[in-house]
């Protein structure tokens, strides 16, 4: 699938329309990059819709840069951009850190007036139920991180090909779980838009009433869904995570129409 780079943060899959029926905005989980959610886009793209996908700081191509150390500064940040560069109804997707990152992203997409179809949020606690403390992430060594990783589903680190590399994922893990650690959401704020909850059966950290909890950060529809697999369930569920995503979108004849290009978008 096509991709490129509208700005270092944000990145284009897949074809490039002015006026699309609806975008979609990919917020990978820890550790991830804008290509870690790819495999979403061929179940989750019809024709004449749009893709966006996040890429944080301090990996892949923005390597050499210092990790975000605010989750509210970079949600501030995605939100401009995605404001800036995007026509037409939004739907926003996040995994784990991504999902709690697009929770902070449409409040600030709402309050400018944006139009968001629905607010999917996969495998990741509430913001007033973070299980990290940062004392306790910045004292993990490196078999805990070896540990958290076999725990969440990445295989038995320890024992594969990834154990070569583990040193150079560690620093990324933390910054991005320092995130999570860090993050004070304050009062609660629902936002105003349908939230899909969605997360896996087996998932060792984000069990069905975590998921169950974000019916109180809506003042819109809520649906969950539990799906089998645990904390990366949708990587053997692809289609089925896909479908029960596009299953709470608006029907077409309900959609508001894209005004076109502004704030100085290119057509």
């Amino acid at each position: 699938m096509k991709r490129r780079q509208l700005t270092p943060l944000l990145w284009q899959f897949g074809e490039h329309s002015p006026s699309p029926a609806r975008t979609f905005v990919l917020a990978p989980f820890g550790g991830g990059s804008a290509y870690a959610l790819a495999e979403w886009l061929p179940g989750l793209l019809a024709e004449g819709e749009s893709a966006l996908a996040l890429q944080y700081p301090g990996r892949g191509p923005r390597a050499g840069e210092p990790p975000a150390e605010l989750l509210t500064e970079l949600a501030a940040q995605a939100a401009r951009e995605i404001d800036a560069r995007t026509e037409g109804p939004l739907v926003l997707v996040g995994h784990s850190l991504g999902a709690v990152l697009s929770y902070e992203i449409a409040h600030r997409l709402e309050a400018a007036g944006r139009d968001l179809e629905l607010l999917a949020v996969s495998a990741a606690r509430p913001p007033d139920l973070q299980r990290l403390d940062p004392a306790a992430v910045l004292a993990m060594t490196r078999d805990d991180w070896l540990t958290e990783l076999a725990t969440g589903g990445n295989a038995d680190i320890g024992e594969s090909a990834l154990a070569d590399i583990v040193d150079l994922m560690i620093p990324v893990l933390r910054a991005d779980y320092l995130l999570l650690a860090r993050y004070a959401p304050g009062p609660r704020r629902p936002v105003a838009c349908p939230l899909l909850a969605t997360g896996g059966a087996d998932d060792p950290w984000v069990a069905r009433a975590y998921l169950d909890a974000w019916q109180a950060w809506t003042t819109g529809a809520f649906t969950g869904r539990l799906l089998p697999g645990g904390h990366f369930y949708y990587r053997d569920r692809t289609a089925d995570f896909c479908r029960t995503v596009r299953d709470c979108l608006r029907p077409a004849a309900d959609r508001v129409p894209a005004a076109g290009p502004r704030h100085g978008q290119e057509a």
